[in-house]
């Protein structure tokens, strides 16, 4: 504060306490300093009586202590206690239906399962003889579908199919009352015979097997179309990996670490590829799928707070100064002098005005990229294929980002729920001449099911972001950059071994090469395609 705002340092101190004293009084939590979901940052900012923002940090703010890998796992969607090869989620949006008593126990009761990464025992388990008994007679009534179709839809259903058959018994039984032949007729029929009398409800089945055509048509098609934005979403991830492997590998292959700017530009590329899904997931979510982040009643900018907090706890294992070097460390005779890979990066990219994080850290890897250039430490050709793998990037930030923002066209939607609603809500009048009081409900209940139940499938998927693993994709991501990491520092550990006492990596005799650039090797290639289609 005293470096931002001019004046005698009584009044900065004064302004700060008054400052505190406004926030406590609006309602800010305060939260202890070991608490799992926030870092211990800076003093909070003051505002401005206009509304404008007083940054209260006039250098950059250290890193917060790190919280263990074991405590930001615990954060994370647990599989189910009786299938681990999914987790239902009940996080985020599913925790904000409502301040009501109602509204919560609905947003615990509902959610959305969640494929796990699955392995060779899952698939095992996947593809067993036993699964359609076993779905039935042991996860019938855990199934996510029958939870977010059991209120209202199916109670509706039900509630409908009980009102008809008990009018219609009632206008049966007042008819047996007043007509004998009525009376004989109900006692002679068999239990798949149906007495009908004028005033009861019903409806001919004509209507509904005309309609049930096109009605399944409109049903199948969007969630057609939802599994198809399913299956983008993860193709776009399965990029992302793939491209995050590349662009690491082709900096460790590329930028040799013979001084303490190449070993800077490696580890800085190294962290951006790591930071880069974990900012995807907390920009493409809610939450960040960190199940204890509360959203219930908080307002938007409670809920950004406690993003940041478990996104800066996720940067800190990643943005650290133990290994600043690498895992290989300093060479011999190497200065640790500008080695540091600009720790202040997390900082930086948590500031309010940084709308897009994820673009943050691709424009940040095209620095990389442009001073791996200027600094003569690769080539053009190995620079322009880095730059097209960062394109690669910002294509798939993009896609990502349209998937998100636009969904089904929704009058479509609309009309495609209302026509379903209608169709399964009027089902019990046609069900009632053809299978009686005892089976109009069940029937009617079951048929809405399996209706009801195919639409709410393509409506969880058609933003696909809330059901697939993110997490889990991060971590391969990560996990694929450190090894790769531990393998080039073992590399490096041997190179170093053999110098000289006094010598230093630059002095190292370079290994025999039989191809001498990138283009010699194009135009080799070319000339042996050349030969093998003359011959």
């Amino acid at each position: 504060v005293a470096a931002c705002i001019p004046g005698p340092p009584g009044t900065c101190a004064m302004l700060a306490r008054v400052g505190a004293l406004t926030q406590a009084g609006r309602g800010a939590v305060l939260r202890p300093a070991k608490a799992p979901l926030v870092s211990s940052v800076a003093a909070p900012a003051l505002r401005a009586p206009k509304g404008r923002l007083i940054s209260s940090v006039a250098s950059p703010s250290p890193l917060p202590e790190r919280v263990s890998p074991e405590a930001i796992k615990q954060r994370q969607p647990k599989p189910d206690t009786w299938k681990d090869s999914r987790v239902t989620y009940r996080g985020g949006l599913f925790r904000s239906k409502g301040r009501s008593l109602f509204g919560r126990l609905m947003g615990r009761w509902r959610g959305t399962t969640i494929d796990l990464n699955h392995d060779f025992r899952l698939w095992h388990r996947h593809e067993e003889a036993s699964r359609h008994v076993r779905l039935w007679l042991e996860s019938l009534f855990l199934s996510q579908t029958l939870r977010r179709l059991l209120f209202p839809d199916l109670t509706i259903v039900a509630a409908v199919s009980a009102g008809i058959v008990a009018y219609n018994q009632q206008v049966l039984h007042k008819a047996m009352e007043t007509s004998a032949e009525v009376a004989a007729q109900v006692a002679n029929e068999t239990a798949l015979q149906v007495t009908m009398l004028p005033g009861m409800i019903a409806l001919p089945t004509a209507p509904f097997a005309l309609s049930g055509f096109a009605l399944g048509l409109l049903v199948t098609f969007r969630t057609q179309n939802c599994h198809g934005r399913y299956v983008e979403a993860r193709i776009l991830w399965g990029t992302l990996v793939n491209v995050s492997r590349d662009i690491a590998s082709r900096i460790l292959c590329t930028v040799p670490p013979t001084s303490a700017a190449n070993l800077a530009l490696r580890e800085k590329g190294m962290r951006l590829i790591r930071s880069f899904p974990r900012s995807i997931k907390y920009h493409l979510t809610v939450d960040g799928f960190n199940e204890e982040i509360d959203i219930q009643g908080c307002a938007e900018v409670h809920i950004l707070e406690k993003k940041d907090a478990c996104y800066r706890d996720e940067l800190a294992h990643i943005w650290n100064e133990k290994d600043a070097y690498g895992p290989a460390g300093l060479a011999p005779g190497m200065s640790a002098a500008g080695v540091v890979p600009d720790l202040d990066f997390p900082n930086r990219l948590l500031r309010k005005r940084v709308r897009s994080r994820p673009l943050w850290i691709v424009h940040e890897l095209g620095e990389v990229t442009a001073a791996i250039r200027d600094s003569g430490a690769a080539g053009p050709i190995e620079v322009s294929i880095l730059d097209n793998r960062i394109l690669e990037y910002n294509n798939v930030l993009g896609a990502m980002e349209r998937i998100m923002r636009t969904p089904i066209y929704t009058p479509y939607t609309n009309h495609t729920g209302r026509f379903l609603a209608l169709w399964c809500y009027a089902l019990p009048a046609a069900m009632y001449p053809v299978l009686g009081p005892w089976g109009t409900i069940p029937a009617s209940v079951l048929i809405a099911y399996m209706m009801f139940g195919i639409e709410d499938i393509g409506s969880r998927i058609e933003c696909p972001w809330f059901s697939l693993p993110m997490w889990q994709y991060a971590d391969t991501i990560c996990d694929g950059v450190v090894q790769m990491r531990e393998q080039d520092a073992e590399k490096l550990r041997a190179e170093w071994g053999a110098l000289a006492p006094g010598q230093t990596p630059a002095a190292l005799p370079e290994p025999p090469k039989t191809i001498e650039s990138s283009a010699a090797m194009f135009a080799l290639a070319q000339a042996t395609a050349g030969s093998k289609q003359a011959a």
